[in-house]
C-alpha cells in the first residue's frame, strides 16, 4: 500500500467513512487535506516558502501529480499566504468551493488507479484496501525500528482529522500515539521527528483554529 502516500490514504479512509465528496467538508478533515497536499507540493519543490513563511510557486513549477493540480493553480493565482493563513482561509468559506475542488479531483485520480468506484455521485472504496493501509500503519509504528514518513503523516491526519478512533480499538491507538511521542522526543530519528513535531505542530493550530471558529 506504500504505492499510495498519504494523500490518497487519508481520502480512502476519509470515503470509507462517508462515501460523498460532502464528507471532505467537515473542517477537520478539510483541513488536513488541504495541508496534506501543501506538504506534498513542498516536498516536490513545486512550491518554497518565503523567509516570512509565505508560500510561492514558480513560474516554471509543475504539480507532481495530477490531483494536485488544481491547489496548485489556485496557491499561484492568488496573493502570497502562510501555509496557516491559506489552509484555514479555504476552510472556513462558506461553501468551500476550493475544498470540494480539490477533494474532486483526488477522488478522480484515485479512480483511474482502480481504487474507488463512482456511482450516482457517491464513492465506494473496498475495504480490504482501506485494512491493508490501516495494517501496515500500525505494524509499522508499533515495530521497534525508524516508521516511514508516509505511515507517519498517515497517522497524524487521521488523529487531527478525528478519524483515528473511527478505524483503530482504544489500546492500538494510545499505542500508535505514545509511540508518535516517543519517536517525536527521540534523538535517533532526527529526520522522522522533526517532520512530527513541524506538522503536527501545524496541523493541531489549524484544526484548534477551525474547530472553534463561527
Amino acid at each position: 500500500m506504500l504505492s499510495l502516500n498519504y494523500t490518497q490514504q487519508f481520502a480512502l479512509c476519509v470515503l470509507g467513512q462517508k462515501p460523498k465528496l460532502n464528507a471532505f467538508k467537515r473542517r477537520e478533515v478539510a483541513a488536513c487535506l488541504l495541508l496534506a497536499e501543501v506538504v506534498e507540493l513542498l516536498r516536490a519543490g513545486a512550491i518554497q516558502l518565503s523567509a516570512d513563511d509565505k508560500m510561492l510557486v514558480g513560474p516554471g513549477a509543475d504539480a507532481p501529480a495530477d490531483y494536485l493540480k488544481p491547489i496548485l493553480a489556485d496557491i499561484r493565482a492568488r496573493k502570497s499566504q502562510t501555509v496557516n493563513s491559506y489552509v484555514k482561509n479555504a476552510v472556513l468559506s462558506v461553501r468551500k468551493k476550493r475544498v470540494t475542488l480539490f477533494a474532486e479531483a483526488l477522488c478522480q485520480s484515485l479512480i483511474k488507479m482502480n481504487m474507488l468506484d463512482e456511482d450516482e455521485n457517491k464513492y465506494y472504496v473496498t475495504q480490504t484496501v482501506i485494512d491493508r493501509a490501516l495494517t501496515e500503519l500500525y505494524h509499522d509504528m508499533t515495530t521497534d525500528k525508524e516508521p516511514h514518513e508516509q505511515t507517519v503523516m498517515l497517522a497524524m491526519l487521521l488523529i487531527n482529522s478525528g478519524l483515528f478512533k473511527s478505524y483503530f480499538p482504544k489500546d492500538e491507538a494510545e499505542q500508535i500515539r505514545l509511540r508518535l511521542q516517543e519517536v517525536a522526543k527521540s534523538d535517533q530519528y532526527p529526520l522522522i521527528s522533526d517532520v512530527i513535531k513541524k506538522i503536527h505542530s501545524e496541523l493541531s493550530a489549524i484544526i484548534a483554529a477551525v474547530s472553534f471558529a463561527r
